[in-house]
């Protein structure tokens, strides 16, 4: 079975869920249809400001009560984006802490655990905020496609083994191996955030990725090697 998000214009049929996004351009609201759930389909009203709309499942400081959640209370208030609710990833990730206690979501799936976070449904607005504050432009991370399970939601009644498709945003390519030798943890957890140095304590003498190739560096040359 799978959940898939739609958009479509306000009043207007529900789509195929043969498809996972459609815009609309007759009307600015939409609304997004998760299929395949229990009760056949349970139709959850998203008026969201630009569509065509997406999932975005997020696994590290964009969480509730974590540093960069005020992005998401944002676009939340403005009307880009809406609380699903909580998944996990349906395959194996190494989820990973680097410098500074920056949770990473590296691209290697059967590797790792299955990764828990949280579920929005978010606009272009919303995206475009997000892969700014993500430096995918500078090669910090890639927003890419995600299968999600288990979702628990208050408002979209799927079953456990339901395929959510989604996006997530993964560490870049170039870093993945460098960061692959950290501890993998299920879950970012204030536990993890103890040591965690926000954005405007960090040292202003090197950029994020200087910081992170270094970190790297430090863990030595063969710190890729899981044994």
């Amino acid at each position: 079975m799978a959940c898939r998000v739609m958009c479509a214009a306000s009043g207007a049929a529900a789509p195929s869920t043969s498809m996972q996004s459609v815009e609309m351009k007759s009307s600015s609201a939409t609304h997004v249809e998760m299929g395949s759930c229990r009760t056949g389909g349970a139709l959850m009203p998203m008026h969201l400001a630009n569509p065509p709309c997406s999932l975005a499942f997020v696994y590290g400081t964009l969480k509730e009560g974590f540093s960069n959640h005020w992005l998401i209370e944002d676009v939340v208030g403005e009307g880009h984006a809406h609380f699903i609710g909580v998944a996990k990833t349906k395959t194996r990730y190494p989820l990973v802490c680097g410098p500074f206690q920056v949770p990473f979501l590296l691209h290697m799936p059967k590797s790792g655990l299955q990764v828990k976070g949280e579920l929005y449904a978010v606009d272009q607005s919303a995206l475009e905020l997000l892969d700014e504050l993500e430096g995918t432009t500078k090669g910090h991370y890639e927003r890419k496609p995600v299968v999600l399970t288990g979702l628990q939601s208050v408002q979209v009644d799927c079953a456990p083994e339901s395929e959510i498709f989604a996006e997530a945003y993964f560490a870049h390519p170039t870093l993945q191996r460098g960061l692959s030798s950290a501890p993998h943890i299920e879950s970012y957890t204030k536990k993890e955030t103890v040591n965690y140095v926000y954005r405007k304590d960090r040292p202003k003498n090197r950029t994020f990725l200087e910081h992170v190739n270094n970190w790297i560096d430090s863990q030595g040359p063969l710190s890729y090697i899981r044994l």
